[in-house]
């Protein structure tokens, strides 16, 4: 198992921060005691070791931040792109229905009293010959093979772009 990189990346964050505040206390360190052995050089006056501390711990606030923003949306993404094609047994339903209309490429059909209340409207698909597989038995069909009055049996398949028709099977009535 590997370390995440947002963690990584905020060690070496601390790390920075670390150092240079241990450098700038040295730094200050060393020009207070040129001050004060009398060191006749103009010296530049220098930020006070608490107030640099404070901006500082701002910066790297910030900077914590964003990693933590762009590490949560790199790891929510992950989890949706391998979740998205995960299918679940809700996703695929399947009901029968018999055709009450086919025009082009849509087909309007009315649910069978053997489904569940739901499934017992009228409800119309558009039908696309390369996505859906239509079979009778053994044989595969178009939908122009299909009639008005065909008792179906369709199975809907819900994915990331939307529910549509998977598959229609033709039930032979005895």
């Amino acid at each position: 198992m590997s370390i995440p990189t947002y963690v990584i990346a905020t060690c070496i964050v601390l790390f920075m921060f670390i150092v240079t505040v241990s450098l700038y206390f040295q730094a200050y360190k060393r020009h207070i005691n040129q001050a004060l052995n009398g060191n006749a050089r103009k010296r530049s006056p220098m930020v006070p070791p608490y107030k640099m501390t404070i901006i500082l711990s701002i910066i790297v606030l910030l900077i914590s931040v964003l990693i933590s923003y762009f590490a949560g949306y790199t790891h929510a993404y992950k989890a949706y792109e391998e979740d998205a094609w995960v299918l679940t047994p809700s996703d695929i339903q399947t009901y029968y229905a018999e055709i009450k209309e086919i025009e082009g490429n849509r087909i309007a059909v009315q649910g069978s009293v053997l489904n569940d209340e739901y499934n017992q409207t009228l409800m119309e698909y558009e039908i696309f010959d390369e996505q859906v597989s239509i079979y009778n038995q053994e044989e595969t069909l178009s939908l122009s093979d299909l009639s008005k009055g065909d008792l179906i049996l369709i199975t809907l398949l819900t994915n990331r772009s939307g529910t549509g028709v998977f598959k229609i099977q033709v039930v032979e009535e005895q």
